[in-house]
């Protein structure tokens, strides 16, 4: 990322983060499991709800395998922010889903689905402009590769897919930022870290 771009970037997720003060590897998931990691299970209907409120929320569209993908590195990047001296609280993700509802004139509870969409693409964001470098997400996203299960709809998890993903979101962040968009990180939600899906299921949610 040129560095012109991280410098502003860093200003800003800092900003955005002052706001608020077991499956076997290598075996598919279950049916109706989208994914499953450290023994937590992503179910079909989860991602339909998060998409949902990427959707309806945030007003920022994220497709299945975006969604999934988010979901996928959020909990893993939750437990690594030491690595990047983060001090980060779910209640900073939670003020910023609030101020997005407050922007479109809702003045109802955000829902646990748009918190977590909002926590996913912020850690992502976090994680890609405010270390150095990118080798501990880069760390992460293999550690992800390595653990998680998916089933043939989902397709794999391949890091070298979701860094290649994350160069191009990282740019689309950075022109937001420079645009003055209180919302940057939210173009994270583009990151897809997915391969094709088996192109040979059949199912229905």
């Amino acid at each position: 990322m040129p560095q012109l771009h991280r410098r502003s970037l860093v200003a800003a997720v800092c900003g955005a983060l002052v706001l608020a003060g077991c499956a076997v590897p290598g075996q598919p998931a279950p049916a109706g499991v989208a994914a499953e990691l450290d023994g937590v299970q992503l179910t079909n209907s989860e991602v339909t709800a998060l998409s949902d409120a990427w959707l309806e929320d945030i007003g920022a569209p994220a497709d299945r395998r975006q969604v999934i993908t988010l979901e996928m590195m959020r909990e893993p990047l939750l437990a690594a922010t030491d690595q990047i001296d983060l001090e980060y609280t779910r209640s900073q993700s939670r003020q910023q889903a609030e101020a997005l509802l407050e922007l479109q004139g809702v003045t109802t509870e955000p829902s646990e689905e748009m918190v977590d969409a909002v926590e996913g693409a912020l850690m992502i964001a976090a994680f890609t402009v405010l270390p150095a470098d990118t080798s501990v997400i880069q760390s992460v996203a293999e550690q992800v590769e390595a653990d998680a299960t998916t089933n043939a709809r989902t397709g794999s998890f391949s890091t070298d897919a979701f860094m290649e993903s994350l160069v191009v979101t990282a740019e689309k962040a950075a022109a937001a930022a420079q645009q003055g968009q209180p919302a940057w990180f939210l173009e994270f939600n583009d990151v897809v870290g997915l391969t094709e899906p088996d192109a040979s299921w059949i199912v229905s949610e």
